[in-house]
């Protein structure tokens, strides 16, 4: 095994798509396993394009994204190290992918065939349920995910991004460092730009918080927690 094989190896091991293999079936379904290289800004792949791989991200990270006609933009979801995506379209028959995927910053990813990793599936019925399993857990999560965003007023889903930002339990005032733009915020917070500055303004002129630039202090987290 080169350095390059074992890196690739430690990267997957611990995800959760890799985590039901067996060593001969992680070593069939990396063997083709290809790095791939972005720098920021460099789009992945468009939608519409067909979804040959899934991704893992080493390094960096990549948004999700989808464009409307008139250029907007909506911002579906951010992926860091550790998170994969695409994986779900090998279900898919003739998938294409429905979103597009850019680079934030330069980012390390991996390839993974989807072809080869349902083959293997195909022979594992074991390792296929245990999988179903996890991906059941993760769907869990974003319906309550897709619960939080459609029922909880724009107020309320910043002030639970901000406290996530917080450290946990944190009883007095603490500051924390916005990671995106306020215009990629608004768009993962599924708010308008305008109603996100608004808020923070409302939330700034009620003694809640102090904004400096992409560094915000919680001047009260316990009030702000109460709220949420």
């Amino acid at each position: 095994m080169t350095a390059r094989d074992a890196q690739l190896g430690d990267a997957l091991r611990g995800h959760y798509l890799f985590g039901a293999l067996d060593e001969a079936q992680f070593a069939r379904v990396t063997a083709d396993a290809a790095p791939v290289e972005l720098a920021e800004g460099q789009i992945l792949f468009q939608r519409g394009e067909p979804a040959r791989h899934f991704f893992v991200v080493l390094a960096g990270e990549v948004k999700l994204a989808l464009q409307s006609r008139a250029g907007e933009e909506k911002v579906v979801e951010r992926l860091g190290p550790g998170q994969s995506f695409a994986e779900a379209l090998m279900f898919v028959e003739a998938p294409r992918y429905p979103l597009a995927a850019i680079a934030l910053e330069p980012s390390r990813l991996i390839a993974i065939a989807t072809a080869d990793f349902l083959a293997l599936l195909r022979s594992s019925p074991d390792t296929c349920l245990r999988l179903l399993a996890d991906l059941s857990r993760r769907l869990h999560a974003r319906i309550r995910e897709i619960e939080e965003l459609t029922l909880e007023s724009a107020t309320h889903r910043l002030v639970r991004h901000l406290l996530a930002l917080a450290p946990a339990g944190a009883p007095g005032p603490a500051t924390v460092t916005l990671e995106e733009s306020r215009q990629l915020l608004a768009s993962r917070l599924a708010i308008k730009p305008e109603t996100l500055s608004r808020i923070l303004r409302s939330l700034a002129d009620a003694g809640a918080i102090r904004v400096d630039g992409r560094q915000i202090e919680l001047t009260d987290p316990a009030r702000l927690r109460a709220g949420a």
